[in-house]
């Protein structure tokens, strides 16, 4: 495969699962949702796991069947300032990002306050053409078809000229389902562990590889040219 752009996800993709703002967004969420339903954190743990696998996020799953409309009430609960203070600093990704010498987009289900804070405090910000948000996507972000359509016209590159990186697995298989390949970025600690460059593959997909971290990405640069 001729590689000539990088499309991110953002949170624990360019940063591991393992930062403390992950489990505190999850937290905050779950917070609201039961503020919003009128449940106890346990139950509102438990409807969001039954509905979740229905809708591309949270917001979309609330808006769609409990016709939340304060879209910016939700963001401030999920995404509020202090958020930052739960992420640590990488002084190695900017040099790492820097040295794979491709143009690289961000593509994430997060509002654009959130994505431009968590790039700033990583220093990254300047590195990428463009960020594509859940509020420039309408609200449906991945896995719609629209929303890795959208950034890669943005990009000015094809499906097959991008590689897509994401730590949702129902990310990465919508950018497949497009005929596109992707790499599902899966910390070691995590449940479904795999090793780097595991491949797994679906009937009339390419075979969408599992690697632990971002800097794993020039290995899959190699490994697919050398498939080439």
């Amino acid at each position: 495969m001729n590689i000539k752009h990088l499309l991110f996800d953002l949170d624990n993709t360019l940063y591991p699962s393992t930062a403390a703002i992950d489990q505190g967004i999850t937290r905050r969420m779950i917070s609201f949702v039961a503020d919003f339903l009128g449940l106890d954190f346990q139950q509102a743990t438990e409807r969001r796991v039954q509905r979740l696998p229905f809708f591309g996020t949270t917001l979309e799953w609330l808006k769609t069947e409990h016709g939340l409309t304060d879209i910016a009430a939700y963001f401030d609960a999920v995404h509020p300032p202090e958020e930052i203070n739960e992420l640590n600093q990488d002084p190695n990704l900017r040099p790492f990002l820097q040295s794979l010498e491709l143009p690289m987009t961000i593509l994430t289900n997060a509002p654009l306050c959130h994505a431009q804070r968590v790039l700033e405090f990583l220093n990254i910000a300047d590195l990428f053409t463009s960020i594509h948000d859940i509020e420039s996507n309408g609200f449906k972000g991945k896995p719609y078809p629209e929303a890795y359509h959208k950034a890669l016209a943005s990009s000015g590159f094809s499906i097959a000229e991008t590689i897509f990186f994401d730590d949702h697995k129902k990310y990465t298989d919508g950018y497949q389902a497009l005929g596109g390949q992707a790499v599902l970025v899966q910390h070691p600690s995590e449940a479904n562990r795999t090793h780097p460059l595991d491949s797994r593959s679906e009937p009339d997909l390419l075979p969408q590889l599992v690697i632990p971290s971002v800097y794993q990405v020039p290995q899959v640069l190699e490994y697919l040219a050398a498939q080439s």
